[in-house]
């Protein structure tokens, strides 16, 4: 157990470093500043088209990005917790179903 508990807390020291590592480095900011670069060149292109007395179709112009960041390691996430919260309604069931029948006793 004591192993275990050293190697969670290792663990979430390293996911810490990582953070602090990418947010110090600016690449969050990088991806910001991509998308605002995107989007300013979608509105001059808008800007263009309107002015040429093009068509114009919101497709054109707008971007949607569907990144899928599930992984094994995400799905067994969402089954533990599942598990967990089964477990514990079923605990909080029994609880307060004997503590009923306590009370009408």
């Amino acid at each position: 157990m004591n192993k275990l508990l050293q190697f969670f807390l290792i663990a979430v020291v390293i996911i810490f470093l990582v953070m602090v590592f990418t947010s110090s480095s600016g690449y969050y900011e990088y991806e910001l500043n991509k998308k605002s670069t995107l989007t300013q060149e979608a509105i001059k292109q808008f800007e263009e088209d309107v002015k040429n007395g093009k068509e114009i179709d919101i497709k054109d112009y707008y971007v949607v990005e569907n990144n899928d960041y599930s992984n094994d390691f995400t799905k067994a996430g969402v089954n533990l917790s599942n598990k967990i919260e089964n477990l514990l309604k079923g605990c909080f069931q029994f609880i307060f179903k004997s503590i009923g029948n306590i009370v009408e006793e």
